[in-house]
C-alpha cells in the first residue's frame, strides 16, 4: 500500500482527539480475563495525539474479579529517529504534568541516577508522579522472594569451598 493510500485509509479511522467530539467512542468487546477467566469487556479506541502519532487506547475491566488494566499502544509506523523531551520539574505541580509514554521511550532522571528503561513499561497516558509510582510498583513486585533469593545465592556464594586437586 503507498504512503497516500495508507494516509486516507488511517484518515477514515483515526480522529484527532477532541473533548467536544460527541461521536468519539470506543469500541467495546467482550474478552476474557487472564485472572479469573470469566468474560469482561475491553474498550478500544483509536486517535491521534496531535503533533505525536496514532494510537490505540485499550481499557480492560472484569466485573467478576475486578481486574482493570489500561494500555496504549502505538498504531503508527515505527520513527526512524526518537525524539527528546526535556521536563525541568520545579513544583509539586510539575509532577501532575500528564505524559504519553511509548513502550519504546526512557524515561531518566539524572539527579536520581534512575532511569526506566525502554520496553520495560507498556505504552500509557499518565503524569510524572505516575510514571513514578509504576517503577516503583515494578521494583517492589516479588521483593520478598528476590531477597530470599539472593540471600540464598550470597550465602552459597560465601561457603568456603574446597579446592580439588
Amino acid at each position: 500500500m503507498s504512503v497516500i493510500e495508507e494516509e486516507r485509509v488511517r484518515g477514515g479511522v483515526f480522529k484527532d482527539i477532541n473533548a467536544e467530539d460527541e461521536d468519539q467512542q470506543p469500541t467495546v468487546i467482550e474478552s476474557l480475563c487472564m485472572t479469573c477467566y470469566e468474560n469482561g469487556s475491553t474498550r478500544l479506541l483509536l486517535t491521534k495525539i496531535p503533533f505525536f502519532k496514532e494510537i490505540i487506547i485499550s481499557s480492560f475491566t472484569c466485573p467478576h474479579c475486578n481486574w482493570t488494566n489500561t494500555e496504549i499502544q502505538s498504531a503508527g509506523r515505527i520513527q526512524e529517529q526518537g525524539v527528546l523531551y526535556t521536563l525541568q520539574v520545579k513544583t509539586k505541580e510539575d509532577m501532575n504534568r500528564e505524559v504519553v509514554k511509548s513502550d519504546s521511550a526512557s524515561t531518566r532522571i539524572p539527579q536520581l541516577d534512575f532511569e526506566i528503561p525502554a520496553f520495560t513499561q507498556n505504552g500509557s497516558l499518565s503524569t510524572i508522579e505516575g510514571l513514578l509510582d509504576r517503577a516503583v510498583a515494578g521494583l517492589e513486585q516479588d521483593q520478598p522472594i528476590r531477597k530470599v533469593c539472593c540471600s540464598t545465592l550470597t550465602a552459597q556464594n560465601a561457603t568456603p569451598q574446597p579446592i580439588q586437586t
